[in-house]
């Protein structure tokens, strides 16, 4: 993963007091060589078009300050897939979370409760549980 540039951008949070925090925003994109792979079999593909614009994926926090990574979210063509989102290293496809955050989220689901890691990791429990789901989903489909 190649970082292009860091922004501090203003979050404010839903719920019944909105509050407004910092948020950093890391602008990054795949190496050259995990480019324009196809995000199922990871084989080299041709683009496609350029898809939906920028995504971005929660990642760990640094310190207290919640962090996020952004990229551009091309498409490409899979002999074997069809037209697909191109891979990114740092995240399972379709995931909004990156692959520490889920990985962190995980560890600690097993080892206290979904309601404690929400408060710690500052996602709702709901996100908790579906991520608890993935790794072992994951694994099994390999």
């Amino acid at each position: 993963m190649v970082i292009d540039d860091v922004m501090i951008e203003t979050e404010t949070s839903r719920g019944k007091r909105p509050v407004s925090s910092e948020v950093l925003v890391f602008a990054v994109r795949p190496k050259a060589n995990q480019a324009s792979r196809c995000s199922r079999c990871r084989k080299r593909c041709p683009g496609y078009d350029g898809g939906d614009g920028i995504r971005r994926w929660r990642t760990l926090d640094l310190g207290t300050t919640k962090a996020y990574l952004q990229a551009a979210a091309p498409r490409v063509t899979c002999p074997q897939h069809g037209v697909v989102v191109a891979h990114v290293p740092w995240a399972r496809p379709g995931a909004r979370h990156t692959w520490a955050f889920e990985d962190t989220c995980a560890w600690l689901a097993a080892h206290a409760a979904i309601s404690v890691v929400a408060v710690f990791l500052r996602v709702a429990w709901r996100t908790i549980a579906a991520i608890e789901l993935r790794p072992g989903a994951w694994c099994m489909s390999r």
